[in-house]
């Protein structure tokens, strides 16, 4: 299973939708440009997004869950294959 740490942080907010992240602090107003977690459609839009990125992978090498790629095979190395099919497709969606 890879957990993708920060994964949220890596989407864009387009900026006309800045607005509906806004906060106030004490220093002022301040408005998220990238995708918080925590924001109710996050778990949502970042599980499309990576569903996207992953496409033309099958649900028998690779599932993802929220922020989690869980990569699979029936034996050791059928996972190992995947893993090699997974890792490519992640790296390349890098902005």
């Amino acid at each position: 299973m890879l957990d993708l740490r920060s994964g949220y942080w890596q989407v864009e907010i387009r900026p006309e939708d800045r607005e509906k992240t806004a906060f106030t602090t004490g220093q002022g107003l301040w408005q998220f440009k990238v995708m918080p977690f925590g924001l109710c459609n996050a778990p949502a839009t970042f599980e499309r997004l990576m569903e996207t990125v992953l496409r033309g992978l099958s649900s028998e090498a690779c599932l993802v869950y929220l922020d989690d790629i869980i990569i699979v095979g029936q034996t050791f190395e059928e996972h190992l294959n995947n893993l090699h099919k997974v890792f490519p497709e992640t790296t390349k969606s890098q902005p």
